[in-house]
């Protein structure tokens, strides 16, 4: 064979192999994650033919089943939501026209019984068609006091239980109903407020005050401060980038950090955060788990990473050139979700401990066999256990004395919890927040609300719905 034709055979024969190496790779490795895609709208209309998995809250309210119908002369199945108001950015839909999103998507396999070696009895015709059925943490009860708190203004709660990470609740405003989608999606989708759009994952706001939790944890520990270090305000506090002013041009004298976060004191805040520097900053915000993307079991693309966004990359760096002042009372470059901002309650109610989020508790099979129950997972320590019963008692003042008193529990021992109010550059208007927890004690429930675009300010918009929320997940248990 001459050294032409060697050369012609061998690459005939090294195409070949790359030909069956790249067929084994898309047909073995690849198939189960192009399977599940949510776009994949061939595999959905095959598992038309599954009798899809129940889905129902912690407290057993259903919240999505599968009917049978017929369809052309085949019997197929399709999604019916009960309470498809309730939760509809948790659940998701599953459609073949929409594809999916939500729980629908991220826990397909179990749902569409794609788990285990079901799929293979499938084909044996070994067992029916038929998904195993999942048990959320959300709980209705608390989902509905948060929704009916909201009252259907722009605006996100979330509620978790900070000893496990458990979501209890999770609301975006304005939201839409899951019974609707198979319909009126178009119609959904067209309407105001973008409802569509799930602003407690993935909504990103400059969270004003109730970062001064961050700050403090920082001054508190690396910073070395205690509730009772002093500081003497003036009023204002010089930097780079111009002034630092207290609302209302307000001076306070001399003053604790106690009193600082009760008080929400701009220049204290912007004192630390210069004093500490952005190395201990950057590493505080780490520690919380600003710059990565929450690993709660929602969809990719439907959470995102809170931090100092430099262009579409949020970072937990306050690299050279930011303005540390400002970042330290929640203003300058800072982008954060609800979800985080729970978690950072959550952080400080579980003794600095920081929990996974999870939305799902368990799958089990028709047999009522369990295939999946979650194990609460420490994913951080953002602080010491004293840091975080000095930050406590400090929060709990907030609520009795302060900018937050408006969410005050009647017959809850004590409340700990921060307000914020971030200016949205609009004449008028704010984002109103308010993160905190209860019963601050024994804390059962971290929460996070925000209200878009309002003339109030977090301690008269937000904390009220926190207050309703809080109250709905103490009475739950």
């Amino acid at each position: 064979m001459n050294r032409s034709l060697r050369r012609l055979y061998l690459a005939a024969v090294a195409g070949f192999v790359a030909a069956v190496a790249m067929l084994g790779y898309w047909q073995i490795v690849a198939a189960p994650g192009l399977r599940d895609e949510a776009g994949n709208l061939q595999q959905i209309q095959r598992e038309r033919l599954v009798d899809r998995g129940r889905i129902t809250t912690a407290d057993g309210q259903l919240l999505a089943a599968s009917r049978a119908v017929r369809t052309e002369g085949q019997r197929v199945f399709e999604r019916v939501y009960r309470r498809g108001d309730l939760a509809p950015h948790v659940v998701g839909y599953s459609t073949t026209r929409e594809g999916r999103t939500g729980v629908e998507s991220e826990w397909n396999r179990f749902l569409a019984g794609s788990y285990g070696i079901q799929p293979i009895l499938q084909r044996l015709e070994l067992d029916e068609k038929r998904g195993a059925d999942l048990r959320l943490s959300i709980d209705s009860r608390i989902q509905e006091a948060s929704r009916g708190a909201l009252a259907g203004r722009a605006g996100a709660v979330v509620a978790l239980d900070p000893r496990s990470g458990a979501v209890r609740a999770m609301v975006s405003g304005p939201d839409f109903d899951l019974s609707d989608v198979q319909t009126d999606f178009e119609a959904i989708r067209g309407r105001d407020g973008s409802p569509l759009f799930n602003r407690a994952t993935s909504g990103l706001y400059a969270p004003g005050s109730t970062f001064k939790v961050v700050t403090a944890t920082a001054g508190l520990g690396e910073g070395g401060l205690s509730p009772r270090s002093v500081f003497d305000d003036t009023g204002t506090f010089a930097t780079p980038g111009g002034p630092i002013r207290n609302f209302g041009n307000a001076r306070f004298g001399e003053h604790t950090l106690a009193t600082a976060l009760t008080r929400s004191i701009n220049t204290t805040f912007a004192r630390i955060g210069t004093t500490v520097g952005s190395d201990i900053m950057a590493a505080t915000m780490r520690g919380f788990g600003f710059g990565e993307t929450p690993p709660v079991d929602l969809p990719p693309g439907e959470v995102v990473a809170s931090g100092r966004y430099d262009g579409r990359t949020a970072r937990a760096l306050a690299e050279e050139g930011v303005d540390v002042a400002r970042l330290a009372i929640g203003q300058e470059k800072l982008a954060v979700t609800p979800l985080q901002m729970a978690m950072v309650a959550a952080a400080v109610a579980n003794d600095g401990t920081v929990m996974e989020p999870f939305i799902l508790e368990s799958a089990r099979d028709r047999g009522g066999n369990t295939v999946f129950e979650k194990d609460p997972n420490e994913i951080g320590q953002a602080m010491s256990a004293d840091v975080a019963g000095e930050l406590n008692g400090m929060m709990q003042g907030v609520v009795r004395e302060g900018t937050g008193t408006g969410a005050a529990l009647a017959g809850i021992t004590s409340v700990a919890g921060k307000t914020g109010t971030a200016e949205t550059g609009e004449a008028g208007l704010n984002h109103a927040w308010f993160i905190g927890f209860a019963p601050a004690d024994d804390p059962a429930v971290a929460v996070a609300v925000v209200i878009e675009n309002t003339p109030g300010q977090g301690g008269t918009e937000a904390a009220p719905v926190a207050r309703e929320v809080l109250a709905a997940a103490v009475e739950a248990g």
